[in-house]
């Protein structure tokens, strides 16, 4: 009996090891996998399934143009007519006093 219990539980070995090789792949479908017509050379043809959202050249560059004439349109629109902008620096005076040395300089102490 000891040599018969392993071989009643191989199968179940077996699934137990391709669900953690799938589960490793994190990929795939629990859905029934469809099989391709007989006789057929190409396993899945363009007339088989449709894609629900589908644009045209002429209308995808369209959409792709608009975009991006409203994202440039908009940014420069803001630049101009919303954004705040700062007033101009004063004029200097010539007859200001000049200080006797910069403020920036580092004072050496020796």
């Amino acid at each position: 009996m000891a040599v018969a219990a392993p071989s009643l539980f191989r199968p179940a070995m077996r699934k137990t090891a391709a669900s953690v090789v799938a589960a490793q792949r994190c990929y795939g479908t629990s859905l029934p996998i469809p099989t391709p017509p007989s006789n057929s050379e190409m396993v899945f043809h363009s007339r088989n399934q449709q894609p629900k959202y589908s644009l045209s050249q002429p209308k995808w560059f369209a959409l792709f143009f608009a975009c991006n004439f409203g994202a440039y349109g908009g940014h420069y629109f803001y630049l101009k007519f919303l954004m705040p902008s700062n007033p101009p620096n004063p004029p200097r005076d010539p007859n200001e006093a000049r200080p006797e040395k910069h403020m920036h300089t580092v004072d050496e102490d020796e």
